[in-house]
């Protein structure tokens, strides 16, 4: 065998191992999506009796169980988390080319304090915010999810966006001066266009954010009928407990359908940000 069709052969072992490690690490990683699906289709009985078993029969009113006591979260839900993004995506992409296009005095220093705002833990901010909140008298309002959910995702926006404009081509934006563009026309025009990939980024990685907090709903809101539904699955667990744990993780599953249509109507977008916007110098 000569060199060349040894070489060859190392290097189609050496794919076949990676590709047989991946397989096998992907299976791992979707076997708690499996076993979530199957609980939510069993009774209690199968459950204690043999839990690792498939569900016979199979229990689809444990999702008429759940939908009917998690809907109106479900609509709290999608109502505040899209306001909540769409000021985050509106404000941050601003922000971004203020700071990449525009020249004023203390830019680079304001932007370093900016940056600095990312190594502060999000939960030394709880109680600060939760008595700001309260001041403001918006306590169990949803204003107290969207204006806080607005102002944290504006760190890490502002800087994602500042560096995917600030790659684009500086002969654009002169060009649209030229023709008489101000900065405005050419944020709209030329910005915001050139901007999708990392815009659907960020509007993707606020959403799951925001959909997924927990703490920060947990202390604003009171009541259940303003309540998110990561919180209201917890009021749905401790209401049901070991009575009907197919419900709950129908609860579960329920709550997870949101999050993965968005992740597939915009993956492609997504990873587009992420692997060409994000690091963009």
């Amino acid at each position: 065998m000569g060199q060349s069709a040894r070489k060859t052969l190392r290097t189609v072992v050496g794919q076949g191992i990676v590709f047989a490690l991946a397989t096998v690490l992907l299976l791992l990683s979707f076997i708690p999506i499996f076993l979530m699906l199957i609980l939510s289709l069993k009774a209690n009985v199968q459950i204690y009796n043999d839990f690792w078993a498939l569900p016979r029969p199979l229990m689809f009113q444990n999702y008429r169980i759940a939908v009917d006591m998690l809907i109106p979260n479900m609509v709290n839900t999608l109502i505040v988390v899209p306001v909540a993004t769409f000021f985050v995506v509106l404000l941050a992409s601003v922000s971004g080319y203020v700071f990449a296009r525009l020249e004023f005095p203390g830019k680079k220093g304001l932007f370093l304090i900016i940056l600095a705002l990312l190594m502060i833990p999000g939960v030394l901010t709880l109680t600060p915010l939760y008595r700001l909140v309260q001041d403001l008298h918006i306590m169990n309002t949803w204003w107290a999810l969207i204006l806080p959910w607005v102002a944290g995702g504006q760190v890490f926006g502002i800087l994602i966006c500042r560096t995917y404009i600030t790659g684009l081509p500086a002969a654009l934006f002169e060009s649209a001066r030229i023709d008489g563009a101000n900065e405005l026309t050419s944020f709209i025009r030329i910005a915001l266009p050139l901007s999708k990939p990392i815009l659907a980024t960020l509007t993707i990685m606020s959403l799951i954010g925001q959909y997924n907090d927990f703490i920060w709903p947990l202390m604003a809101i009171d009541s259940n009928s303003r309540q998110v539904i990561t919180v209201a699955i917890r009021v749905f667990q401790s209401a049901t407990g070991n009575v009907d744990i197919g419900s709950m993780v129908a609860g579960f599953v329920f709550a997870t359908l949101p999050l993965l249509l968005l992740f597939m109507a915009g993956s492609r977008l997504y990873i587009e940000g992420v692997t060409s916007g994000a690091i963009k110098g």
